[in-house]
């Protein structure tokens, strides 16, 4: 990734994204510095959270400047040691692929153990908390792709490309990583708050009903 450019910054989408990753953290999604989120500022620039950090700590300047197009760093954080997520090319694949105004990462167990129910994705049927879900309602059968983990977070992006791209999961707002997590998103930071509550109920709700 490239670096350029410099500036103040706006630090209400960055405080916003910082509450959200404390209240990730507190509910166990984002244990061990694991983890991350990203999302648009008012100006429309990606925010993304750096890696190898504990992300319930951090802070407005904590967190880069991306653009979604090219993954290049526009602005960098305000401690030079800190460095960009190793989540920011599926957070760009999906922003790119589904117009997503947020993206988060989960490391959460059920995400995990979800995983293991399925071959190509997980079904999800028959919950009313699938009405959460844009588009769709409780009777529906609800696919959530399965991608394989990699041992580079950045190579999970063929995967994600390919899974989003394919229409038995169009309706989807959640990819799972096998072995790994899951990725959530929303048209805003707000949408994609509520999906990663959704999901992370249903994750554990199908797994506790299949035992």
């Amino acid at each position: 990734m490239k670096v350029s450019g410099d500036g103040g910054h706006d630090d209400r989408a960055r405080q916003l994204l910082c509450e959200m990753l404390r209240l990730f953290y507190a509910n166990n999604w984002l244990s061990g510095t694991g983890g991350g989120i990203c999302g648009f500022d008012a100006e429309h620039r990606l925010l993304v959270a750096p890696t190898g950090v504990h992300k319930e700590t951090l802070r407005p300047g904590d967190f880069f400047v991306i653009d979604p197009a090219s993954g290049d760093v526009l602005q960098p954080a305000d401690e030079e040691r800190l460095r960009p997520s190793e989540c920011a090319g599926v957070f760009c694949t999906v922003i790119g692929s589904r117009d997503a105004g947020a993206v988060m990462h989960s490391h959460a167990l059920d995400a995990v153990l979800a995983a293991d129910l399925g071959d190509e994705w997980l079904t999800v049927r028959g919950f009313e908390m699938l009405k959460g879900i844009p588009g769709v309602i409780s009777s529906d059968e609800h696919r959530v792709p399965i991608v394989e983990n990699t041992p580079r977070e950045a190579e999970l992006v063929h995967g994600v490309e390919q899974a989003l791209a394919d229409v038995r999961f169009s309706e989807t707002h959640a990819v799972l990583v096998r072995d790994h997590g899951a990725y959530i998103w929303g048209k805003d930071i707000w949408e994609t708050k509520k999906h990663a509550e959704v999901y992370h109920w249903l994750f554990e709700a199908v797994r506790v009903r299949r035992s």
